[in-house]
């Protein structure tokens, strides 16, 4: 059973934090889905997660897969479209990254 919430599960300040030490993984399909969606390269989408904020928050639900895991969702504007942007932290060391066309 999936969960959702309107405040974030995760401090944005805590992820950009990680991903600036190099503690991130992007998911093969975000990595994918960032080039043919949006011609990005996997510097591009860790530039464009940077500059997020909370302006850019939509919800935080928790996985498909493990209801006791929570994703934070972002969107965020690129040319006419908008990224639907995943982030999780693991075990406060790591963040994961989905990214794809909303």
């Amino acid at each position: 059973m999936q969960n959702e919430k309107s405040v974030p599960h995760y401090k944005l300040i805590k992820i950009k934090q990680l991903i600036e030490l190099d503690k991130y993984t992007i998911t093969k399909i975000a990595q994918d889905n960032a080039r043919l969606d949006f011609d990005l390269s996997v510097k591009e989408v860790i530039d464009l997660i940077l500059t997020l904020n909370n302006t850019n928050f939509y919800k935080s639900m928790t996985s498909i897969y493990n209801h006791t895991i929570w994703q934070d969702v972002y969107h965020l504007n690129i040319n006419k479209d908008t990224a639907y942007i995943k982030l999780q932290i693991i075990s406060d060391e790591s963040v994961i990254i989905q990214f794809k066309r909303k």
